[in-house]
């Protein structure tokens, strides 16, 4: 092959068209490729039922379920974190929404309590850690 014909290669990373090329770590980080992607949440799905318990709850007033869907909506952008989901912002969410209806942890709880998801063990102890305390202050 002529030198004319050779390609030129350079001393740093190259990678065609479409590729995707990552440097350091991306742990806990959502990784999006191809043409008008949208992006979604595993946990969608889970907060769905959650936010239509509330929604259909008889006893909250509308302010009260706006409050209680505000929490909920901090919640569900922490968990998208996995584990390095930050377990004292979780548990002063759903102890706010306890003071609110403590129906909607339990349901948010056992929703949420996936073993796949990496934040299960996060919303375990925080589970158990407030149900410890509800039996203290009975």
């Amino acid at each position: 092959m002529s030198s004319s014909k050779k390609k030129k290669q350079n001393d740093g990373l190259s990678a065609g068209d479409q590729s995707v090329v990552i440097g350091g770590s991306v742990q806990g980080s959502n990784i999006v490729v191809g043409n008008h992607n949208t992006v979604s949440s595993h946990y969608a799905p889970s907060f769905t039922k959650i936010y239509q318990y509330v929604e259909d709850h008889p006893k909250l007033t509308p302010t009260e379920k706006n409050d209680v869907k505000a929490e909920l909506q901090e919640v569900e952008k922490e968990v998208q974190k996995g584990t390095q989901a930050d377990e004292t912002f979780l548990a002063r969410r759903f102890r706010n929404i306890q003071r609110m209806a403590p129906d909607i942890v339990d349901v948010a709880f056992e929703t949420l309590k996936n073993p796949i998801s990496g934040v299960a063990t996060a919303i375990q102890k925080i589970a158990k850690r407030m149900a410890d305390e509800a039996g203290e202050n009975k």
